[in-house]
């Protein structure tokens, strides 16, 4: 089955998880506390996670969607981009990087 990456709030993550992208706890500046991406989370990585204070953390899950509701998906959430994009100059690598990332966000 196709996966699809989504950030959660720390409530929402459970054990059995696997993340989508490295975890990194910094404190200060001072990282604390990672894991990398592909990782599956225990009840031990949770603790740590929550002793911590994470926030949010990235995921893959199953995606039961079909391809045809994934591409009108990824359609509805390009053509909303690209009016909230429409008066940034996409060709500056700092706002292509902030477009890429709101699409990751969305989970597509």
């Amino acid at each position: 089955m196709p996966t699809r990456i989504r950030y959660l709030p720390i409530e929402e993550v459970t054990t059995g998880m696997v993340l989508g992208a490295p975890l990194v706890i910094a404190e200060q500046g001072v990282t604390r506390f990672s894991l990398p991406a592909g990782c599956e989370l225990t009840d031990s990585n949770m603790a740590q996670i929550a002793q911590r204070n994470a926030e949010w953390a990235c995921v893959e899950e199953d995606d039961p969607r079909s391809d045809d509701e994934r591409a009108a998906d990824l359609a509805a959430t390009r053509a909303r981009l690209d009016s909230l994009f429409a008066q940034t100059d996409c060709s500056q690598p700092a706002n292509a990087a902030l477009y890429a990332a709101v699409l990751r966000y969305r989970g597509l």
